[in-house]
């Protein structure tokens, strides 16, 4: 069996004393190959069963991705598994602008509450910058100078009906 030209490179720059050395280059190549938790999660929920596989095969892939996916996020226990499940609903339903907000941390955020206290404040943020805008396109000095200095016309609502001799324009009765 051969090995793709990106691992023989890899295993080819290592000094002839590690070259021998399975642990070492072992931990080299997982070091430059390993998946973040984010991309096992991404794997375990997107994972296809293939055609040419048995249940049984595609059942080991699957659980495999989640154990690298907790493994990574150092989840140990119930309770954590419990709120990393319910903070992945969470960021599926999140608005796609919060989560570019929060890009730098977003992968990290494994606690429900962190996650919905980090939303609540970016929504609150938001609509005091929207409440914000709204009022200064409403509020405009110029704006109110040049009403307040033009003629005020009033109008008289019309109580006749219209036809096409007077097109809907008050007699002159």
């Amino acid at each position: 069996m051969l090995l793709p030209s990106d691992i023989v490179q890899l295993i080819a720059r290592e000094s002839e004393e590690n070259f021998d050395n399975y642990n070492y280059i072992k931990g080299v190549l997982l070091k430059r190959f390993k998946l973040s938790p984010e991309e096992f999660r991404k794997k375990f929920l997107y994972h296809q069963k293939n055609s040419e596989k048995s249940w049984r095969e595609f059942t080991f892939e699957i659980s495999n991705y989640f154990q690298e996916w907790i493994d990574g996020l150092k989840i140990d226990s119930f309770e954590k598994l419990k709120n990393l499940i319910i903070t992945d609903q969470i960021k599926r339903r999140a608005p796609f602008e919060a989560k570019y907000h929060f890009l730098d941390e977003w992968m990290r955020l494994v606690s429900p509450s962190e996650l919905a206290d980090k939303l609540d404040e970016y929504e609150l943020v938001r609509s005091d910058r929207k409440y914000e805008t709204k009022r200064k396109q409403h509020f405009n000095p110029i704006e109110k100078h040049i009403e307040s200095n033009q003629r005020t016309v009033k109008h008289k609502p019309f109580t006749g009906t219209w036809n096409t001799r007077n097109m809907g324009y008050p007699s002159r009765n």
